[in-house]
C-alpha cells in the first residue's frame, strides 16, 4: 500500500488523539510515547516497511501536535479573570454579545454570550475570559449579534441523568450559567454577511410560520433552515424510535438534496464546453450559500463537509476519493472546532457517511431479490447502521428495529418537503406584507397546504413506525464494544466478495425522487408522480381535505392539553373561533391549535385572556404573532409579567377590557357573556390580593347549550357571582384554578349544577392540582370529571340540543342540554354598565394600519417608552414578529372608552 494512501488517515487519527490528550492534561508525557515506540519499530525494520512506518509516524505526530495545540486553545479559561471564577451568591452586572440565535426552551430562551464584561454597581465593566450561558424569559426579544446587559448571580453547570453537562459546556468555553428576569439591548454587532443571512433566515422562518400550522411548521423549519428548537418532543421521540432522527436536522443528506436540485437545474450547462467542472463549482457555491443562510452552525458546516465528500467521490468516481474527502472533512472540523470530537452528531455523521461509502454497494448486492424501490433505502439504512451502531448504543441505549422500513416511506418525502418549504416560506412572507385578496389566498392555500400535507404525512409515518411493537428496544453496550466492533468491520470488508461496480455515491438522491420511486409501478401512477401530475394530485387532495374541514354546524369546545395551564378553543357552528387563554408554553399551545384547526385556518376571531399569569398568557404571545387575531379581551388588571407586557404590545388597538354585562355575538347561534369583573371590581382592591381573582368569568351559549368559563377565579369571586344572581345551571363547568382547593366552592356548585367538569392540569405538576377535596366535591355533586393530565385534550361537541364529550381515552354518550331562559346579567343585576350591553363581532375585519407591538425587552432608546393602546406610531424597538403584516384592528358595532396606558415590565411571571 503506498504511503500517500495512509498519510491522511494517520494525520486525522493523530489530531483526534492530540485533542484527547490535551483535554485529559497528558500532553507532555503522551506526546513522547508515539515517538519512542515508532523509533524502536522503525529501527527493527528495514526497506519499504521502514519508510512506510516513518511516513505514517510523521503524519501522526503532525496530527498530534496540531490537535494538541488546537485542543489546548479551546480549553475552558480559568483563573481570577475568568467567567468560571465568578460563580457564587454575588449579583453581577453582566454584558456580552449573543453569538447565535437564541433557542426557545418552553417558557424561557437560552443563549450564549461571548466577549463578556463583568462589574458591580456603577463600576466600569471588566472583561472576563470565557463564555456565559444565559436563560431569559421567553418574551425577551433578542437576536444573534445583540449586545445585552443584565443582572444575575452565576451558578455552575450541573450534570443530570448521567450526562456530563458541565464537561459538555466546558468544551465550548462556557464556564457558568446566568438566569435573569430582565435584560437590556444596548447595541448590535454582526458582520454584513452574517446579518444579511440572519435577516433572510428570519424572514423565511416568519413566512413559513405564517402559512403552515404547528407542529408541521417546526419540523419544516428544522429540515429547511436547521431551526430545531420548536420541534415537538412527541415528534422528536417518535422519530428517534423509528430511526428517523437524521430527518429532523440538517445533515449531509439535506445538503446533498440541495446539491441535487441545483445540479438538476444546471444540467443543460453540462453539455457545453467546461460544463463538467462548472456545474460542480456552481453547486458547491450554492451549498456554501445554503450553509451561510442556515447560520453556519457547526452541525450545518459538518453536514456540508460530509456532502462535499460525496461530491468529490462523484467527480473522482471511486471509494478511495470519497474516503479521502471524508477524512479531510473530518480533519478540518477537528482543527477548526476541537470540541466537535465529543459531539454525537459529528460522530454519527462521520460514521454514517463512511458506512455508505464502504458498505452501501455490498449490502445492496445482497438484497437483489427486493424491488429497487425497497432495496436501495433499506441497503443505505443498514450500511449506515453498521458503522454507527456502537455510538448509538453507547449514547442512546436503544436500537431501532423499524428504521429500514420507516426510511423507505419517509426518505422520498424529504426532497418534496424541502422544495415545498423553500417555495412556501417566501410566498408566506411576501403575502404577509403585500396582501392580494384572491391570488394571495390561493397561493398561500396551495403552497402552505402542500407543505403541510407532506410534513403531516412524514409525521404520521414516523409516529406509526414508532408505535409498532418492538419498534425500538432498550439495549446497552459496554464502551469496549467500539474497540472490537470496528476492527471486525474492517476484517469483514477486507474478506468481502469481489466488489460490484462502484455506483454513484450520490445514488441516494435518485431514490428520493417520487418519479424514480414509481419506476416499478403502474404507468398511470408513474404519470401522476411527475411534476404536473403531482401538482394536480396535491390540489385535489387539499381540496378534499378543505371541504371535509368546513364547519359542520355544531359547537366545538376543546380544552387543549397545554400542560400546567389553561387554553380553551371554541369553534362555533358557522366557523368563528374563540381562544380563551393560551397556556405557559408557546410551542405546545401552537401545536395544539394546529391539531385542532384546519390547516388553512390562520385566524382567531376573538381572544380572551382571563388574567395575566404566565400559565394563561405565555402561549398567547406567539398566537398573536402567527395568527390573524380580531378582537382581544383582557381583564385590564396590571401585573408584573414580561409575557403580559409583550401580549399588550402585540394586541395594540385590538385590545378591549372585558366587563360584566358585555355580550359578544360570535355568530347567530353563539354568544359569550361576560359575568365578571364589573368596572367596580376592576377599580377596587383584589379579593385576597390575589391576581387569580381578577380572572374574567364568562358564559358561553349555543342555542340551549351553556358552559361556564371561570379562568382561575377563586371562592371570593364565586361568592360575588352567587350574590349577584349570575350563576345559573350550566352543562359544562371549566373548573377554576386547575381544581385547587381555593375554588369550586359548594355554593357555586349548588347554583351552577354542571353535568361535566373540565380540569386543565399538567402531568405530575408541582402544585398538587387537582385537589382531592375539589375532586370529592365534584363527585359528591354527581359531576363527571374530565382532566387533561389523564386524557389529553378534551372536546365537547354540541348541536345546541344535546352534547357529547370526547378524548383519546373516553367518549361519553350524548346528553340533553339544560335550556336557559335568558343570558344572566343583561337585565342589569349589578347596576348600570359603563359599556354597551352588546358587542357584535364583524365577520370580516379589514387590514389595519396599526403595527405589531415592539419588543418587551428594554431597549436603550428614548423612543421605546410606553405608549397609549391603539396608537399606530411605530416604536423604535425592533419587532421579530412571525408575520410582518400589520394585524387587523378590532371592528365592532360599538366603541369603547379610552385606551389604557401600559406599564412596560421585564420581570418574569410567577407560576399560576
Amino acid at each position: 500500500m503506498p504511503v500517500s494512501a495512509l498519510l491522511l488517515p494517520a494525520t486525522a487519527a493523530g489530531a483526534a488523539l492530540g485533542i484527547l490528550l490535551a483535554d485529559a492534561g497528558w500532553l507532555a508525557a503522551a506526546t513522547a510515547l508515539p515517538l519512542i515506540f515508532g523509533s524502536l519499530g522503525a529501527g527493527l525494520l528495514a526497506g519499504a516497511t521502514r519508510r512506510l512506518i516513518l511516513g505514517v509516524l510523521a503524519a501522526a505526530l503532525l496530527g498530534v501536535a496540531l490537535g494538541a495545540w488546537r485542543g489546548s486553545g479551546a480549553a475552558l479559561p480559568s483563573g481570577p479573570d475568568s467567567v468560571a471564577a465568578l460563580v457564587g451568591p454575588t449579583e453581577w452586572r453582566l454584558a456580552g454579545t449573543v453569538i447565535e440565535e437564541p433557542r426557545p426552551r418552553g417558557e424561557r430562551i437560552q443563549m450564549v454570550l461571548d466577549q463578556v464584561g463583568v462589574g458591580r454597581g456603577d463600576a466600569p465593566l471588566q472583561p472576563a475570559r470565557g463564555r456565559l450561558l444565559v436563560w431569559l424569559p421567553r418574551s425577551t426579544q433578542v437576536v444573534a449579534g445583540d449586545q445585552i446587559q443584565l443582572h444575575a448571580e452565576l451558578e455552575p453547570p450541573q450534570d443530570f441523568d448521567g450526562f456530563a453537562y458541565r464537561a459538555y459546556l466546558a468544551r465550548q468555553g462556557i464556564g457558568a450559567i446566568a438566569r435573569a428576569f430582565q435584560a437590556e439591548v444596548v447595541g448590535h454587532r454582526l458582520g454584513f454577511l452574517p446579518e444579511l443571512a440572519a435577516s433572510l433566515r428570519r424572514w423565511l422562518l416568519d413566512g413559513l410560520n405564517a402559512t403552515v400550522p404547528e407542529p408541521e411548521a417546526a419540523l419544516g423549519a428544522g429540515i429547511l433552515l436547521g431551526v430545531r428548537s420548536s420541534i415537538s418532543p412527541e415528534i422528536s421521540d417518535a422519530f428517534a424510535a423509528a430511526g428517523l432522527t437524521h430527518v429532523v436536522a440538517i445533515s449531509g443528506w439535506n445538503i446533498a438534496i440541495v446539491a441535487a436540485l441545483v445540479a438538476a437545474a444546471l444540467r443543460p450547462m453540462q453539455r457545453r464546453p467546461g460544463g463538467r467542472w462548472l456545474v460542480p463549482l456552481l453547486t458547491v457555491g450554492a451549498i456554501a450559500g445554503y450553509v451561510v443562510l442556515t447560520g453556519s452552525t457547526p452541525s450545518v458546516v459538518r453536514a456540508a463537509l460530509m456532502a462535499g465528500a460525496m461530491l468529490v467521490a462523484r467527480l473522482g468516481g471511486s471509494r478511495a476519493h470519497a474516503a479521502g474527502a471524508l477524512l479531510l472533512a473530518a480533519l478540518v472540523m477537528l482543527l477548526a472546532a476541537p470540541p466537535v470530537l465529543w459531539d454525537v452528531g459529528f460522530q454519527l455523521s462521520l460514521l454514517a457517511t463512511a458506512g455508505l461509502i464502504w458498505f452501501g454497494a455490498a449490502v445492496e448486492a445482497r438484497l437483489q431479490r427486493l424491488p429497487a424501490v425497497l432495496r436501495e433505502p433499506i441497503a443505505l439504512t443498514l450500511a449506515a447502521q453498521l458503522t454507527t451502531l456502537p455510538v448509538i448504543l453507547l449514547n442512546f441505549e436503544r436500537l431501532s428495529l423499524v428504521a429500514p422500513l420507516a426510511n423507505v416511506v419517509v426518505v422520498p418525502l424529504v426532497p418534496l418537503v424541502m422544495l415545498c418549504c423553500a417555495v412556501t416560506a417566501p410566498i408566506g412572507a411576501t403575502m404577509a406584507t403585500l396582501h392580494l385578496p384572491l391570488l394571495g389566498d390561493a397561493l398561500t392555500w396551495l403552497a402552505g397546504g402542500s407543505t403541510w400535507l407532506y410534513l403531516h404525512l412524514m409525521i404520521l409515518a414516523g409516529k406509526a413506525a414508532a408505535a409498532l411493537p418492538f419498534a425500538s428496544v432498550p439495549l446497552t453496550a459496554p464502551a469496549w464494544l467500539a474497540l472490537a466492533w470496528y476492527p471486525m468491520l474492517a476484517v469483514a470488508w477486507l474478506r468481502r466478495r469481489p466488489a460490484p461496480p462502484e455506483p454513484d455515491p450520490m445514488q441516494a438522491l435518485d431514490l428520493a425522487s417520487p418519479v424514480a420511486a414509481a419506476r416499478p409501478m403502474h404507468p398511470l401512477l408513474r404519470r401522476m408522480l411527475r411534476p404536473r401530475g403531482l401538482l394536480l394530485l396535491n390540489t385535489l387532495l387539499l381540496g378534499v381535505i378543505s371541504l371535509a374541514s368546513l364547519p359542520d354546524g355544531r359547537l366545538h369546545l376543546t380544552m387543549l392539553d397545554v400542560g400546567q395551564g389553561d387554553a380553551i378553543l371554541v369553534e362555533t357552528p358557522s366557523g368563528a373561533t374563540l381562544l380563551v387563554d393560551g397556556g405557559p408554553d408557546p410551542d405546545l399551545t401552537l401545536g395544539r391549535l394546529g391539531e385542532a384547526l384546519p390547516f388553512f385556518q390562520r385566524r382567531i376571531d376573538v381572544m380572551l385572556l382571563t388574567h395575566p399569569h404566565q400559565d394563561h398568557v405565555g402561549g398567547l404571545v406567539e398566537v398573536l404573532r402567527r395568527y390573524h387575531v380580531g378582537l382581544v379581551l383582557d381583564s385590564g388588571r396590571a401585573f408584573d409579567n414580561a409575557s403580559y407586557a409583550r401580549f399588550l404590545e402585540l394586541a395594540g388597538g385590538r385590545l378591549r377590557n372585558a366587563r360584566a354585562g358585555q355580550q359578544l355575538a360570535l355568530d347567530k347561534r353563539t354568544t359569550l357573556t361576560i359575568l365578571y369583573p364589573s368596572q367596580a371590581d376592576a377599580d377596587g382592591p383584589l379579593p385576597d390580593e390575589d391576581i387569580n381573582n381578577a380572572s374574567v368569568v364568562a358564559l358561553l351559549q349555543c342555542d340551549a347549550f351553556s358552559a361556564l368559563l371561570t379562568g382561575d377565579a377563586e371562592a371570593p369571586v364565586e361568592a360575588r357571582l352567587a350574590d349577584r344572581g349570575l350563576l345559573v345551571p350550566v352543562d359544562v363547568l371549566k373548573v377554576g384554578h386547575h381544581g385547587s382547593n381555593s375554588s369550586t366552592s359548594a355554593p357555586m356548585l349548588a347554583a351552577a349544577r354542571p353535568t361535566i367538569a373540565l380540569i386543565s392540569d399538567g402531568v405530575d405538576n408541582d402544585y398538587g392540582h387537582p385537589s382531592p377535596r375539589t375532586l370529592a366535591a365534584l363527585a359528591d355533586a354527581g359531576v363527571r370529571i374530565r382532566r387533561t393530565d389523564l386524557e389529553g385534550s378534551v372536546e365537547v361537541t354540541s348541536d345546541g340540543r344535546s352534547y357529547e364529550v370526547v378524548s383519546r381515552v373516553a367518549r361519553d354518550p350524548s346528553r340533553p342540554v339544560r335550556a336557559l331562559a335568558r343570558a344572566p346579567g343583561i337585565a342589569g343585576s349589578i347596576g348600570p354598565w359603563p359599556y354597551p350591553d352588546s358587542i357584535t363581532l364583524a365577520r370580516s375585519l379589514p387590514a389595519s394600519t396599526c403595527p405589531r407591538g415592539s419588543s418587551s425587552i428594554r431597549r436603550a432608546s428614548a423612543a421605546s417608552q410606553p405608549r397609549p393602546l391603539g396608537s399606530c406610531s411605530r416604536p423604535a424597538s425592533r419587532s421579530t414578529s412571525a408575520s410582518s403584516r400589520s394585524p387587523p384592528c378590532c371592528t365592532t358595532s360599538t366603541s369603547f372608552g379610552r385606551g389604557r396606558r401600559v406599564s412596560r415590565t421585564a420581570s418574569s411571571a410567577r407560576a399560576g
